[in-house]
C-alpha cells in the first residue's frame, strides 16, 4: 500500500514539475513574440506608405499589392491568435520580399528619393525582425522540443499543449508545427 502512495506521489509531483515547464516555455514564447510583435506593427505602418507609393508607380504589379494590402488589413485584426498572426506575417513577408525584387528592377523607382528612403526605413525594419525572429524562433525551438518529446509530451497531451510557428521574414517558407 505504501509504494502505490508513494508511485502516486512521484506521478503527481511530475506532473505537476511537466505542467510547470511546458507553462514557462510558452510564456517564453509570448514574451519572445511581444517584443517581435513591437516591430512587425511598425513595419505594417511602413507598409500602408509603401503600398500607397507603388500603387502609383506600379501598375503591372497590382495584383501584389491588393494581396499584401488584403493581408496587412488581416493583421490589423485583434482576434487573430499568435499561431495564426505569425501565419499571416510569414505570408506578408514573403510578398513583400517579393516586391522588393520587383522594385529593384524599375529603374523609375530606383532614382526617386522618396522610395529610397522608404525602402531604407523597410529594410532596415526587416533587419530588425530578423533579429527578433531569431530570438521568436528559438523559445518555439525550445517549446515544440518539450510539447513533442518525450515524457514532457504526456503532459502536453493532458494539457491540451500545441506545437506553435516559427516566424520567418523573407522569402522562406512558413513552417508549421
Amino acid at each position: 500500500m505504501d509504494g502505490i502512495i508513494f508511485a502516486l506521489g512521484i506521478f503527481i509531483l511530475f506532473t505537476f514539475l511537466g505542467y510547470n515547464r511546458l507553462i514557462r516555455l510558452r510564456t517564453n514564447v509570448y514574451k519572445a513574440y511581444d517584443s517581435l510583435d513591437k516591430r512587425v506593427e511598425r513595419r505594417n505602418k511602413l507598409i500602408e506608405d509603401f503600398i500607397a507609393y507603388l500603387q502609383k508607380a506600379m501598375n503591372n504589379e497590382s495584383s501584389k499589392l491588393e494581396e499584401l494590402t488584403g493581408l496587412y488589413k488581416k493583421d490589423k485584426n485583434d482576434n487573430l491568435n499568435l499561431a495564426e498572426r505569425v501565419k499571416l506575417n510569414n505570408k506578408i513577408n514573403k510578398i513583400l520580399a517579393e516586391l522588393l525584387g520587383a522594385v529593384s528592377n524599375n529603374h523609375d523607382l530606383s532614382n526617386n528619393s522618396e522610395f529610397l528612403q522608404l525602402k531604407e526605413q523597410l529594410t532596415e525594419l526587416e533587419t530588425q525582425l530578423s533579429e527578433y525572429a531569431g530570438s521568436y524562433n528559438e523559445a518555439v525551438g525550445f517549446y515544440n522540443n518539450a510539447v513533442h518529446m518525450f515524457p514532457s509530451n504526456v503532459f502536453a497531451v493532458m494539457f491540451g499543449f500545441k506545437g506553435m510557428p516559427e516566424f520567418k521574414v523573407g522569402e522562406e517558407k512558413a513552417v508549421d508545427n
